[in-house]
């Protein structure tokens, strides 16, 4: 009996337990169903609310915009928002930036034509570049970026065919001193460290232009309306020299460095640099009277464009692209000597009919004789070269006995441009293989501006030294010392010291 009633107990004991247990389960059952109940609000009611903030600040709408803001508005955004990400970056801004740096307006730049001044017209030619001459090729390699060259490809003719002038307005090319006959001087002078520290190419429109120099932006203007005066790279600048005078007619002769950026936002900016443009004027000594005028660039080489253009988004992944090309033809030239507005009946408005060549010639005739200072027309270009390429005096170092003998004993010598030296390396065959290996190392060793370089008859390159370097007096790693102790021409004995070296080290 007594084992009955423990066994009786055991199962009291158990019965009270699975009722505990099943009251404690039915708690947190309730507990959980409480919980779910709120996440299933949560989710029905909250989070689409969320989820529609979230879209509404990721997923940008334009049409809200337009409800906000001016169509103009807009558009300026937008068209400089050239990666459409709907921000502006610094390198989206930069362009903006040199803009509003701007205090001129294109009014500023209007020269007044007055009853007293005589009126010249300019005329304006232009053959656009021939696509053929770039050296890449298009199809392949910028298939996303077609585009950039857009502009390039649309510009077919000049800005400004025809356009009028004061004789007075071109006072700026006259000399400021004193005039001096073959001395050259600087119009446009290039920065100091041009050679170190370049222009940004991130740019659309030029900046302010000088009273002094509006004549220049003026006449550029005639081929494209976004000139650049003053270039992003070497050489930069203007300069002039009066080769001869008549009477009271002054023989002026011009270099000018300049160049274009065709595009507009949202494409990159585009840069067009032509090699150079060289002119003539004669004009009064007053700016009274111009009897000519004509600025052009050279095109008898093979290449006379470079070109620059952004590829990609700025920052650290900002890339250029870079080519060049030849244009067959971009001329200005007077049409005639200027007529004087006073009492003749002629307005500033009326252009001036183009004279015949053969008039034309015979006006200048009397101009073009050979003088004291300069034989022909490419000496007085050769030395405004100088001007702004001082390493150009190296022609005199070749003019020095003793190097002219060293190289004739001792050396096969030749002058040969970077474009010379690349056709030679691209038109390779079996007969001129060794010569585009020549022409490999030799191009492998450049460095800008004029590298003097030796070979061995392999190509190999024994020695080589820098224009800059040969000119350069107050170089710190001066090699020379011993050389130069005596007197003479220290470019001239360093560049017999650089052969002697090269002859050297061939019998060693």
């Amino acid at each position: 009996m007594t084992n009955d009633l423990r066994q009786r107990r055991k199962e009291d004991q158990s019965s009270q337990s699975i009722r505990k247990t099943s009251k404690q389960s039915n708690k947190t059952y309730g507990q959980y169903a409480i919980i779910f109940g709120i996440l299933i609000f949560t989710c029905v009611v909250v989070i689409p609310t969320v989820v529609d903030r979230i879209k509404s600040f990721l997923i940008y709408d334009e049409t809200s915009d337009d409800k906000y803001y001016p169509s103009e508005v807009l558009y300026l955004f937008r068209k400089h928002d050239r990666d459409g990400d709907n921000y502006l970056s610094l390198e989206e801004f930069e362009p903006i930036a040199s803009q509003l740096n701007q205090k001129k307006l294109p009014t500023d730049y209007i020269q007044p034509i007055l009853n007293s001044d005589h009126l010249v017209t300019i005329n304006a030619f232009f053959e656009p570049l021939n696509i053929s001459t770039m050296t890449k090729d298009f199809r392949y390699t910028l298939l996303n970026n077609l585009d950039e060259l857009q502009s390039l490809k649309l510009w077919k003719e000049p800005h400004v065919s025809r356009l009028n002038f004061a004789a007075s307005h071109f006072k700026s090319f006259l000399p400021k001193q004193n005039i001096e006959i073959g001395k050259p001087y600087w119009i446009i002078e290039g920065n100091e460290r041009q050679f170190m520290e370049h222009l940004s190419a991130n740019r659309y429109s030029p900046p302010d232009v000088l009273h002094d120099h509006i004549i220049f932006h003026r006449l550029l203007s005639m081929f494209h309306p976004r000139p650049f005066i003053f270039s992003r790279f070497p050489p930069q600048g203007t300069a002039a020299v009066v080769r001869a005078r008549h009477g009271s007619l002054l023989d002026i002769y011009f270099r000018i460095h300049a160049e274009f950026q065709l595009n507009t936002p949202p494409y990159h900016p585009f840069w067009y640099t032509p090699a150079l443009f060289q002119g003539r004027l004669i004009i009064r000594d007053d700016t009274s009277e111009l009897t000519y005028f004509h600025m052009y660039v050279p095109n008898e080489k093979r290449l006379n464009v470079d070109m620059e253009w952004i590829i990609s988004k700025g920052g650290p992944s900002t890339s250029l692209e870079v080519d060049i090309g030849y244009m067959p033809r971009m001329e200005l030239r007077s049409a005639a000597p200027s007529i004087s507005l006073n009492g003749t009946g002629i307005t500033s408005e009326q252009l001036i009919a183009t004279m015949n060549e053969n008039l034309r010639d015979n006006l200048l005739k009397s101009f073009n004789s050979p003088d004291e200072n300069f034989a022909n027309e490419k000496e007085v270009f050769d030395l405004l070269e100088r001007k702004f390429y001082p390493f150009k005096a190296v022609r005199k170092i070749l003019e020095s006995s003793a190097v002219l003998n060293l190289l004739r004993e001792q050396f096969v010598s030749t002058w040969a441009l970077v474009v010379d030296l690349k056709a030679i390396i691209g038109n390779q065959s079996d007969d001129t293989i060794k010569d585009a290996q020549r022409a490999k190392q030799a191009l492998d060793n450049y460095a800008f501006p004029v590298e003097s370089i030796i070979q061995q008859i392999d190509g190999a390159v024994i020695s080589k030294i820098n224009a800059n370097d040969l000119l350069n007096i107050n170089s710190q790693s001066e090699q020379f010392v011993n050389v130069i102790a005596d007197e003479g021409d220290i470019t001239i004995k360093r560049y017999v010291h650089f052969l002697e070296q090269a002859l050297n080290h061939r019998q060693n």
